[in-house]
């Protein structure tokens, strides 16, 4: 055998090697997602509240979510609606809310949202624990879908250097009637201080693990601001 033939012999080899570390995509059919499971992002949001009644309040709010990852800003939103109180532990909210979403590929989705919020709350100890029941009824160009959603939290009151602050700790679940299973949790640590005797702040890390969107899987960081007057 000579050296001319065991060229040509092993060329094929060598080029299924060159193709395999080159191009896998191409072979195996498996090609890039434009849509990462993963990203960071920064929340801002403001409330404000004003009282109508000994029972009953106006409010509305927006909201602001930026995408590091992505590299611009990924959802806008307001809020308004009602917040009617039982007692001292129930409080009912419906709200509508007009949001618009921008993904990686530039795509905006408006969505339109009615929704009514139930939260019972009881204090235990130091502690303030509160369970919220929300049903949401969404209107997108793609579909009419409704979502349950339910937030436990937990709060206290802490000093610290003086400073009288609050921390907290709650997490979310969803259940979406689109994919109609549940499909995402979110868990949120921080804490929250009273600026004024009508103004609070709260800042917080948010930590999201999603099996249906994309980005799904989230860490961030956020802020919400609240008002009344």
């Amino acid at each position: 055998m000579n050296i001319q033939s065991l060229r040509w012999r092993h060329c094929p080899s060598v080029g299924v090697v060159l193709a395999v570390a080159l191009f896998p995509g191409a072979l195996f059919g498996q090609s890039a997602n434009p849509y990462p499971r993963r990203d960071f992002q920064t929340w801002s949001s403001f409330k404000a509240a004003h009282p109508l009644g000994k029972m009953t309040d106006y409010f509305f709010g927006a909201g602001l979510r930026y995408g590091h990852d992505q590299g611009h800003l990924i959802y806008r939103r307001i809020t308004t609606g009602f917040a009617f109180r039982w007692h001292s532990f129930l409080t009912l909210q419906p709200y509508y809310q007009y949001s618009v979403s921008d993904s990686f590929s530039g795509a905006l989705t408006p969505e339109n949202r009615l929704a009514l919020a139930a939260t019972v709350g009881v204090p235990w100890e130091r502690w303030q624990l509160s369970d919220r029941n929300l049903g949401e009824r969404r209107f997108r160009a793609n579909g009419r879908a409704w979502r349950y959603r339910n937030r436990v939290e937990f709060r206290r009151p802490v000093t610290i250097l003086r400073k009288h602050l609050s921390v907290f700790a709650w997490d979310e679940v969803y259940y979406s009637s689109k994919v109609r299973r549940w499909y995402r949790n979110r868990l949120a640590l921080g804490a929250g201080r009273r600026l004024s005797e009508k103004i609070s702040v709260d800042v917080f890390y948010v930590h999201q693990n999603d099996g249906y969107s994309l980005p799904g899987d989230l860490n961030g960081v956020g802020m919400t601001l609240k008002t009344r007057f």
